[in-house]
């Protein structure tokens, strides 16, 4: 069975409106979406209360197996928090993430997203097929961000496939390899393949940039030595054809 969490959109008709996005139960107030944000009061909450709420601030839509998220254990808040859109979705991210959760992109531009529970089922390569492509630059920006992405870094002088094993031997996998874990990889000397969770990717990249900076520039391929070398012997030849063709007196 799936569930469909149906995204609202927020009454803001002025700046004291607010609508209960959650009602109270015993021993926790409302979920509201106030001017402040959105407030999460000090109390429990189920897993699928956090994601209504969220997908409702957030008007978003989130698939999800009900049965899974029903098994999950819930939250307890000593203190209300508010939240903006921003952190509403980060504290979405952080707090599913604990329960073995993530969330996964289906059509971002439409609001559809898919929490999965990462059981340690998945295969690697499937996995990365439907994490969602980030830039190193809209890593850096937001590495608090527990999202599950893959990049790519360009290098000018450090040798990704070095760097890549570097990686590989600081953030081994002990055990079996679950979803989030770092995977580093390079097809070629260029470009350092990453897939992880954020924090660990965006620690990755910078780790990866500064080495570049620091690297030696890598010495000329062999075809280009030899294109080199020919330019030379065109420009010689080139010369002294000239200097052949010149009158007499006109030679050095």
């Amino acid at each position: 069975m799936r569930g469909l969490v149906v995204a609202m959109a927020l009454a803001a008709a002025g700046a004291g409106a607010q609508q209960i996005v959650v009602p109270a139960i015993a021993g926790r107030s409302a979920v509201e979406a106030t001017k402040d944000g959105l407030v999460l009061p000090a109390g429990e909450f189920t897993v699928a209360e956090l994601i209504d709420s969220v997908a409702t601030f957030l008007c978003r839509n989130y698939l999800f197996d009900a049965e899974s998220v029903l098994r999950a254990q819930g939250f307890t808040l000593q203190r209300s928090i508010a939240l903006d859109a921003l952190g509403s979705e980060e504290m979405l991210y952080a707090l599913l993430s604990t329960r073995d959760f993530a969330v996964l992109p289906l059509d971002e531009q439409r609001g559809v997203y898919q929490i999965v529970l990462l059981d340690g089922n998945q295969r690697r390569n499937d996995f990365v097929v439907s994490t969602p492509w980030r830039s190193p630059e809209e890593i850096l920006r937001r590495p608090q961000l527990r999202e599950i992405v893959v990049t790519a870094v360009e290098l000018d002088r450090a040798d990704a496939q070095g760097l890549a094993q570097t990686l590989r031997n600081a953030f081994a996998v002990q055990g079996q390899w679950r979803p989030g874990a770092l995977v580093a990889s390079a097809s070629d000397r260029r470009f350092l393949m990453l897939h992880g969770y954020r924090e660990v990717v965006a620690q990755a990249v910078l780790f990866a940039r500064q080495v570049d900076r620091l690297s030696e520039p890598p010495p000329p391929e062999p075809l280009m030595l030899r294109l080199q070398g020919l330019e030379r012997e065109v420009a010689e030849l080139k010369r002294l054809l000239a200097e052949r063709a010149a009158p007499s007196g006109q030679r050095r």
